[in-house]
């Protein structure tokens, strides 16, 4: 896809933050879950902090837990393929496109999948 994707999580609070293969961010709201996962490079800055975690290594991935019930303002899908996910609190999330891997994946309700491709670039479904 060719254009920026709103992931629709505006105002929406991270309900749960879990590391497996990949680190998550979840989302629970009046019944339905949306996560966010992210399997490669992220970054998580807040005025003087910076952190250049990886979520293949779960050491560095819980340092991500910070994000824990924080409040989104905005969450984009960049048509680069990149996320961008800006906090009410100032604190920003940031996964950059992966050449090889998918980088991260969204799944809402409804269906609602976005996908970063390998190289760059959105995979996007959405039964709407």
């Amino acid at each position: 896809m060719d254009v920026d994707v709103d992931l629709r999580l505006n105002g929406k609070i991270v309900t749960r933050c879990y590391i497996d293969a990949a680190f998550s961010l979840e989302f629970w709201e009046k019944g339905f879950r949306t996560v966010i996962r992210i399997g490669g490079r992220m970054s998580i800055a807040q005025g003087g902090l910076h952190l250049e975690l990886s979520a293949s290594k779960p050491t560095e991935a819980a340092q991500a837990s910070v994000l824990w019930g924080k409040t989104v303002a905005k969450a984009t899908g960049r048509k680069d393929g990149s996320l961008d996910v800006d906090f009410a609190d100032g604190y920003r999330l940031t996964v950059p496109v992966d050449p090889d891997y998918e980088a991260w994946e969204l799944r809402g309700n409804g269906g609602f999948l976005v996908v970063s491709r390998p190289g760059g670039g959105l995979a996007i479904w959405d039964s709407k």
